[in-house]
């Protein structure tokens, strides 16, 4: 049987995925501390993670878990995240995602890519 926080990491990742902005607010502590790989400062606050996230904007957004190992505090995902803009234009990268939970809602979580950051910084920039 798969621990709940596993069970929450996929759901928060389906939110994710299909711009549910309120079912990812529900998964966010409000004092979350959102740590993103390739960017040097510390997102502080669910309504700041928020604002980062697609939500159904111009993105589509696949992220595929290969792997989601979790206890009583922590999940550890291996997972690939692929950007698809609406020219077609995609960007795709293996990422390990490392979450600390407290009774059911991300505290902070940290995440590792295998991508160069300039690469996907400017995916990410060059958004209308």
């Amino acid at each position: 049987m798969e621990h709940a926080n596993a069970t929450m990491y996929r759901r928060v990742m389906d939110a994710f995925q299909g711009g549910d902005i309120e079912s990812l607010k529900d998964a966010l502590a409000p004092d979350v501390r959102w740590h993103e790989a390739g960017n040097p400062t510390v997102i502080e606050g669910r309504d700041a993670v928020l604002a980062r996230m697609p939500g159904g904007g111009p993105l589509e957004v696949k992220v595929e878990s290969h792997e989601v190992l979790a206890n009583d505090e922590h999940v550890i995902a291996l997972s690939r995240a692929t950007f698809t803009k609406p020219d077609g234009t995609t960007i795709s990268y293996p990422a390990v995602d490392v979450l600390h939970v407290n009774e059911g809602v991300v505290t902070e979580r940290w995440a590792f890519m295998d991508a160069c950051p300039s690469d996907v910084t400017s995916f990410f920039e060059t958004l209308g």
